[in-house]
């Protein structure tokens, strides 16, 4: 029984003694931006090769700011007879500037919706990948406004 009871205690210290590693290789800044997005928040697609807006369906934003770790935006649109969708991307190029700049394009896909009520929808999308360990903030903008610039700042 002794025997049954060391055993066991050697193979748990031995087994508690491994080190662990890490579910999921964070890398600094955008390089994983699409992997890390998770939760109620909107996905921000990197595409590297992506130069701007393509001709999409017709909208403004109304408001944009910061809350918590996630960049909150009110739209506004005519529609009301179908489901809308927008998806927000980044090429990942950040503008030289203190803070860094890196320029955002919201998409807008009315799918197909010839209704004329108009609509107000708020958007929220995850912003945590965008850290990085060169600084500790960074301003975002949407479709080349920057007149509604915001900062997104963390500790």
């Amino acid at each position: 029984m002794r025997k049954v009871i060391l055993g066991a205690f050697i193979l748990m210290t031995i087994y508690s003694c491994k080190t662990k590693q890490p579910i999921v290789k964070e890398e600094d800044g955008l390089g994983m931006m699409q992997e890390m997005l998770t939760g109620n928040d909107g996905f921000i697609t990197v595409d590297k090769a992506y130069v701007g807006p393509a001709k999409g369906d017709a909208f403004s934003v109304v408001d944009m700011n910061i809350v918590g770790d996630s960049l909150h935006i009110a739209v506004q649109y005519s529609g009301g007879c179908k489901t809308h969708s927008f998806q927000m991307i980044s090429n990942g190029n950040l503008l030289k500037s203190l803070p860094p700049q890196l320029p955002l394009f919201l998409e807008h896909n009315a799918n197909g919706d010839n209704c004329r009520a108009l609509l107000t929808e708020k958007l929220a999308f995850d912003l945590k990948p965008l850290r990085t360990q060169s600084g500790k903030k960074i301003k975002v903008f949407v479709n080349d406004d920057k007149t509604k610039m915001v900062e997104y700042s963390w500790e």
